[in-house]
């Protein structure tokens, strides 16, 4: 940025805020954390993150990393904070920000506010929801005005970027499409007594990783493993996560008898890294996604997955060889995709090994990083000296 008595910042690195409203479980979270570190440091300093209301977990774990995490503080706690655009704005300038990178719609209207008032400040706002226009009026209204005081939109997916377009009434050069990208898993971290505690000893197992809410289709999920329950017994289906609706599963998991063939685990900590080198099989049922990080989490495993046909799963899987789609609530077709695959360890094997090829070659944090940068430096070409400083 240059900053308002017109000094050139030519002599050091671009600098980029990322903001969201807090640092809890989820996919938005997930990038967020991601960014920070693959971003190039050479070029750009990414280790800034702004929370406007609460740090959460994955806030903790980065802040323990030393990673340099504001959380704004609030006047008055209990209450909404209407002025959280102006400490914003006191930390923007305070870090000489140039570019604030959003992720939620509260960090959206903040980051277009300050954009506003602050010269030289660029915003770009990636979209993470990817249900449109599904969702409340006032987030409608917040992202419709906002998203026209920033520099660029970033949607994760085609689909979803067909989604905002309608609901938004915005020209299709007005978003950009970034997809999301895992890192490859990591050898050696996988919890050898896993399949054990959960009792998939000498069982198939059929896993997921999820937050139990209404979008994940776990209601679904519970159909499916009684369905395979009753073809064969030597199938185990594991639930990890938590979530508002676990009493409610777990009663339904009673009233289906489903007690020795499904198992809900609870929050694990890292649980890409300890469980799922254990599935044999990934399920997903969900009713709707964007882009889902825990599918490129399973595809990069090597697992093969059996999804439903939502948000960008058909632009990320080719069904039949990468792994097997259908429509949301198809439990006759995923229950016999996943006795299928039970059946078939060269199958799983092949399948499996096409998913990970197609994430390494498309799907990382690298991938998405990449894209990003360039994303920053478009937005700031205006800056010559600090794209021609970024660039180098």
């Amino acid at each position: 940025m240059i900053d308002e008595s017109g000094t050139d910042q030519q002599t050091r690195k671009v600098d980029v805020l990322l903001l969201v409203t807090g640092l809890g479980i989820g996919g938005a979270e997930m990038v967020v954390r991601d960014l920070a570190h693959a971003i190039d440091p050479g070029r750009f300093n990414v280790s800034i993150i702004c929370c406007l209301e609460w740090l959460g977990p994955i806030g903790s774990e980065l802040a323990a990393e030393g990673i340099d995490i504001s959380v704004l503080p609030k006047s008055d706690p209990g209450r909404s904070d209407y002025f959280t655009s102006f400490k914003l704005r006191r930390l923007i300038r305070g870090k000489r920000i140039d570019v604030v990178h959003s992720h939620t719609t509260h960090a959206l209207a903040d980051a277009a506010l300050c954009r506003c008032v602050t010269p030289g400040l660029k915003a770009v706002h990636t979209f993470h929801f990817g249900n449109y226009p599904h969702t409340q009026k006032r987030i409608l209204w917040m992202e419709r005005i906002s998203s026209r005081m920033v520099d660029r939109l970033i949607a994760v997916g085609q689909v979803q970027k067909e989604q905002i377009k309608a609901s938004h009434c915005l020209r299709d050069s007005a978003i950009t499409v970034v997809r999301n990208g895992v890192l490859p898993p990591k050898s050696g971290s996988a919890d050898a007594s896993f399949r054990t505690r959960v009792g998939g000893d000498g069982k198939i197992l059929v896993g997921t990783i999820t937050t139990l809410i209404p979008q994940k289709g776990l209601q679904d999920l519970l159909q499916v493993a009684r369905r395979v329950r009753d073809v064969r017994a030597d199938l185990k289906v594991v639930v990890v996560g938590d979530g508002v609706l676990r009493a409610e599963l777990e009663r339904m998991r009673r009233e289906l008898g489903l007690e020795e063939t499904v198992t809900f685990t609870g929050w694990l900590t890292n649980a890409s890294s300890i469980a799922l080198p254990s599935f044999d099989i990934y399920f997903q049922p969900s009713l709707w996604e964007a882009l889902s990080i825990s599918i490129l989490e399973a595809m990069a495993a090597g697992k093969p997955v059996v999804s439903t046909l939502v948000g960008e799963a058909p632009h990320l899987i080719e069904n039949g060889s990468e792994g097997f789609l259908f429509k949301a609530r198809d439990i006759e077709g995923m229950a016999q995709a996943i006795l299928r695959l039970s059946r078939d360890e060269g199958l799983r094997h092949s399948v499996g090994d096409a998913a990970a090829r197609k994430v390494a070659q498309r799907f990382t944090v690298a991938h998405m990083a990449r894209a990003y940068e360039q994303v920053y430096l478009d937005v700031l070409r205006t800056d010559s000296a600090l794209v021609t400083r970024a660039a180098r």
